[in-house]
């Protein structure tokens, strides 16, 4: 059978920035070649406001078809939050994308001067559980001087993240995995170290050890070289993930995949900001790399290698870049330099220089 060249990639680009840096994804994903076809449904508080319902049958469709879906983020002053984050109990809960991968890199050229900062190169992923802790459908109470929110955490759970974690690791031959709980206070803590342990035994080739939460957010503050790969409950990732973010960058830089066994989706961690939609100025490049993430988990690692030397070189260059990177860019201007390149054959030296070790399996359909 020959190699599958062109893919069904639903996209959601949703509220907020996410049509706008979304459409530039979309942009660089075409200059790859592949043969994408792409189908593009409303999702959102928009969609609710257009359509009465934030996740409207096509959208579901669309999802089960596709061999990938592209995200853009959910929310909108107009409309409740539980009802656009009913895009989001879908998409992670339904279809069971459980685990939430957040590689976070310090890129060259981003912090134009590291001299005395201590950051030296910047490379950890955060491994945090999607589907459950404070998940989406936790049962929650609010008081007028009292407010309740329950944390479920199971055993299975915590293994089958750990899993992914340690797999994760060692296919792409990282040295160390790190559990980051509050065991010493925190009874569901206690379940998901003892879970991670059980299945770090399973996989003596590699280094794992467990750090409580303080302590790890001190430890990537102090040297943010501290961590390889971080594997923790879902709000202690997305704190930690705030941490890597600001030492790399900002929100327009850290791109995000959320996978399960034979689903995934791909998503920007920024949300909507509000703040900066229609006015063209929001940084592409967190959804470019989660479109990079996309491929990776397509099996297509040449084209994912080309994005990320791409934004490589962009980066590098210093002669593109939007305001929250020091520059005047707009949203358009970086995604038709970022798929310039992807088109260019001189970028594939970039790739050399990345040294980007192989992967194998992380394509799970």
């Amino acid at each position: 059978m020959g190699e599958m060249t062109g893919y069904n990639i639903a996209v959601l680009p949703g509220d907020g920035v996410g049509p706008e840096v979304t459409r530039e994804s979309v942009k660089v994903l075409e200059a790859t070649g592949l043969g994408f076809e792409f189908t593009e449904c409303s999702v959102g508080g928009g969609a609710y406001i257009r359509e009465g319902d934030p996740l409207p049958q096509e959208a579901r469709d669309a999802c089960e078809e596709a061999d990938a879906v592209l995200f853009g983020a959910v929310g909108h002053d107009y409309a409740p939050y539980g009802i656009p984050r009913k895009v989001l109990v879908y998409l992670r809960m339904e279809r069971d994308a459980y685990a939430n991968v957040r590689p976070l890199k310090l890129y060259p050229g981003v912090i134009r001067d590291r001299s005395g900062n201590g950051y030296g190169d910047i490379d950890v992923v955060i491994v945090r559980d999607n589907a459950e802790g404070i998940a989406l459908e936790h049962e929650g109470f609010l008081w007028n001087e009292r407010g309740m929110d329950k944390r479920v955490i199971t055993s299975s759970g915590s293994r089958r993240i750990s899993r992914f974690a340690i797999r994760y690791a060692q296919e792409r031959r990282r040295k160390r995995v790190t559990c980051v709980e509050q065991s010493n206070w925190l009874f569901s803590d206690k379940l998901f170290r003892m879970a991670f342990q059980e299945v770090a035994a399973e996989s003596p080739k590699i280094e794992t050890d467990c750090e409580n939460v303080d302590v790890a957010a001190m430890m990537q503050v102090r040297d943010p070289r501290s961590f390889d790969v971080i594997v923790a409950p879902d709000m202690y990732g997305d704190i930690l993930s705030g941490i890597v973010i600001a030492q790399t960058g900002g929100v327009g830089l850290a791109p995000s995949a959320c996978i399960g066994e034979d689903f995934a989706f791909f998503e920007p961690i920024h949300g909507t900001a509000w703040d900066l939609a229609g006015k063209g100025v929001a940084n592409p490049i967190a959804s470019i790399l989660s479109a990079k993430l996309m491929l990776e988990w397509l099996g297509r690692r040449r084209e994912a290698d080309m994005i990320e030397a791409s934004v490589c070189r962009l980066l590098s260059e210093g002669r593109v870049r939007t305001s929250d990177l020091g520059g005047a860019s707009s949203t358009s201007d970086v995604g038709d330099a970022v798929a310039a390149y992807v088109g260019d054959d001189s970028t594939m030296d970039v790739v050399g220089e990345m040294a980007v070790q192989p992967v194998e399996g992380f394509h799970s359909r």
